[in-house]
């Protein structure tokens, strides 16, 4: 098969397309790969989806080995250094997790009678909403139901991707059977309904997305907040970060020590333990953004957390928050309260929450106002 030398434009600009959730990226690629199962059995057919990491492939690995099945050469593409186990007829492609494809989420399929492709690029960025970190991830993205398109895409692939010859080959017998076939009729045509019910189920997604932050606020008055500060409590922790895909978004997060705290009431009164309290969260709270979120996690220990920020932007927020801390002791009740800071930004999952708990705890109220624990 001769690789062109210039692809269209047409679905390969990444600055391009809508603006697309995860729920409803979800339901576009169901959508999609119910159209390769529409296709008839043994049929000339490809079907390509890029998944970024084998996690998220094996929820969708009973579908796909349908797909498989029926006679499809089905490939699948993950930023994983590891060849991943996968049934008979289930091809794999690995790419870096430098690599632009690594965050690329996509769906193509491609016959002699049709097409369909989802082509959608993680921003890493969050919708403010969202009931999770991960139900909240947003990509840029198109669809098509055009057989020139998912032609389109199946060669941009091809041409990225690292394949072996005779994966290679399979592919450009579909599409020496595509290329020998007119394009199919009335396509436009089709792509009417198909928008009419695509933006349908988006209103839907939103709809439900706005009664699950409804039923979530009825839900933070059964332990998701402190009732003294109105922090966010590790329970809120556990709901809103469960799920997240490793290798991902990256999340920033900086621990906030506060010592003495935990002797306050003691020592003054709960008077005094309120108005410290609360100094210490509107020190934390006024550098947030909407996406963001402050966790206590124990008596003296205040955690943010910071989607997609930049290790030098977490470094900042550290040093401000920990000198806005210091200057507490000129308010009531006058209590000298020193605060360190541990931060990190990472990709792993869990995140690595006790590592910086135990970092402050190696240094201690002597140690550096700030440290930085390396992914």
């Amino acid at each position: 098969m001769t690789r062109p030398t210039r692809l269209p434009s047409r679905l390969v600009d990444r600055s391009a397309g809508e603006l697309l959730g995860k729920p409803a990226l979800v339901e576009f690629s169901h959508a999609i790969e119910q159209f390769a199962l529409a296709a008839a059995p043994g049929e000339p057919l490809i079907v390509i989806a890029m998944f970024q990491k084998l996690s998220y492939f094996a929820r969708a690995l009973s579908v796909y080995e349908a797909i498989a099945g029926r006679g499809a050469v089905t490939l699948v593409g993950m930023a994983e250094d590891v060849p991943p186990p996968l049934p008979p007829g289930i091809h794999h492609a690995l790419v870096p997790a430098s690599d632009s494809l690594a965050r690329e989420w996509s769906v193509t399929v491609l016959g002699p009678h049709g097409g369909a492709t989802l082509v959608a690029v993680d921003l890493e960025t969050l919708d403010p909403v969202a009931r999770t970190i991960e139900e909240g991830r947003q990509f840029r993205g198109q669809w098509s139901f055009r057989r020139e398109d998912a032609f389109r895409e199946v060669l941009r692939l091809r041409s990225q991707l690292r394949l072996t010859p005779a994966v290679l080959g399979q592919i450009d017998d579909v599409l020496r059977a595509v290329h020998d076939r007119p394009e199919p009729a009335h396509q436009d045509w089709w792509g009417v309904p198909a928008r009419f019910l695509a933006d349908r189920m988006e209103a839907a997604v939103r709809a439900r997305t706005a009664a699950e932050v409804a039923l979530g606020a009825v839900a933070e008055d059964r332990g998701e907040r402190d009732p003294r500060t109105g922090l966010y409590t590790e329970k809120f922790l556990d709901r809103w970060t469960a799920g997240l895909g490793a290798g991902t978004l990256p999340i920033g997060l900086a621990l906030l020590r506060v010592f003495g705290m935990a002797e306050v009431r003691a020592d003054y009164g709960l008077r005094a333990e309120l108005a410290a309290l609360h100094g210490v969260s509107g020190c934390v709270q006024d550098l947030l953004t909407s996406v963001d979120r402050v966790v206590r996690i124990g008596r003296e220990d205040f955690l943010a957390v910071l989607p997609s920020w930049p290790p030098e932007k977490v470094m900042w927020f550290c040093q401000e928050v920990c000198e806005r801390v210091a200057r507490l002791e000129d308010a009531y009740p006058f209590i000298a309260l020193p605060g360190v800071a541990a931060a990190t930004v990472t990709r792993s999952r869990p995140l690595p929450i006790q590592q910086l708990v135990e970092q402050v705890e190696l240094g201690g109220r002597e140690s550096e106002p700030i440290s930085l624990l390396t992914d």
